[in-house]
């Protein structure tokens, strides 16, 4: 069993998500990344935030426009991605030139959470 999974799982059993939000985290942890093709460059940046198990803010943005769409990430999420020790600027600097599709970043502290990937 994953580690995220149990942690999912240690949440709803102390009572700080309720079931339906623990099915929608367990799935979103346990989706398979999209089939990928070979030099196939990613196009799309994608930020999810969840708050309490909730999705409170999900952008996505084609990569020539990820720059301006860095602005729409809640001050609190941009913190913990920081605290992760991740320069989310920097990041976005080496997405535009090299990385591939897949995900990059996935924050998680208690029923918050932070995901973002590139497709």
């Amino acid at each position: 069993m994953s580690e995220e999974r149990l942690k999912i799982l240690k949440m709803l059993e102390e009572g700080k998500i309720t079931v339906e939000e623990a099915s929608r985290l367990i799935e979103a942890v346990e989706s398979p990344a999209p089939a990928r093709r070979a030099g196939e460059k990613a196009e799309f940046l994608r930020i999810l935030v969840c708050e309490n198990g909730q999705e409170k803010v999900k952008v996505n943005v084609p990569l020539a426009l990820a720059r301006i769409a860095m602005k729409a990430i809640p001050n609190s999420a941009r913190q913990q991605i920081n605290a992760q020790g991740l320069d989310i600027d920097q990041l976005l600097n080496g997405v535009v030139d090299s990385l591939k599709p897949g995900k990059l970043v996935e924050v998680q502290d208690g029923t918050d959470h932070v995901e973002i990937y590139l497709e």
